[in-house]
């Protein structure tokens, strides 16, 4: 077995020919240096050779050729810096990825924006049915325009009118009176001498009743 003679090591050599030289120099072989080292013949073999195709990106990369140079007693951090000023360029060098990813990966994301979208579509469908539920369920509005208060009269009769919901049934003292398309109503209602009372009611079909009171006192 002859006895390996080291070249003479040039300013401008790459870092993979420093690795492979000082390596030599040990008379050691990649798979003796991957067991000490934990790190795969392949990627040290990648590192030797400069294949940066299959080695990993980032700090993966630079952890794997410091390990490797602090081994073979060489300077680590100049090594890597001749390492980023080859990769500094390379757009792809995440400093965080392990690999570069697959293109068929990129896929999950259009699934992902897809799946947000349904759901947001399933939430605004519920809100809108919450929201007609509610509708039809509440009471409707009612405005009585006159009398506007509790009266004091001499008349024996008085003429409400008010304003409801165009959907809703009007009921005076339990009496069923007409509105019209717009939900305004009138009635003439007669009174007796003393306190007369009053009761407004308004409800649609399925929805909570409205009701509202007025008393008026005949001299």
């Amino acid at each position: 077995m002859g006895i390996f003679t080291p070249k003479r090591l040039a300013a401008n050599d790459g870092f993979g020919e420093k690795l492979r030289q000082a390596r030599l120099f040990k008379n050691m072989k990649l798979e003796d240096i991957s067991r000490r080292i934990n790190i795969s013949v392949k990627y040290l073999r990648a590192l030797e050779e400069e294949n940066f195709n299959n080695l990993p990106n980032g700090l993966y990369r630079k952890n794997f050729l410091k390990e490797y140079a602090n081994y073979l007693k060489l300077d680590s951090l100049e090594l890597i810096k001749q390492l980023e000023t080859i990769t500094e360029n390379d757009l792809s060098d995440n400093p965080f990825s392990q690999k570069i990813l697959k293109k068929n990966k990129f896929l999950v994301f259009p699934k992902i924006i897809r799946n947000i979208l349904i759901f947001l579509s399933v939430i605004i469908c519920f809100l809108y049915l919450m929201f007609y539920f509610q509708k039809i369920i509440s009471a409707p509005k009612l405005t009585i325009i006159y009398p506007e208060k509790n009266l004091l009269t001499k008349e024996t009769a008085i003429e409400i009118k008010g304003q409801t919901e165009k959907e809703a049934e009007v009921k005076i003292n339990g009496e069923l009176i007409l509105n019209n398309n717009n939900g305004n109503f009138s009635q003439t209602i007669n009174l007796k001498k003393g306190l007369n009372t009053i009761t407004i009611n308004a409800q649609k079909k399925y929805s909570k009743e409205s009701s509202v009171t007025r008393q008026i006192l005949v001299e």
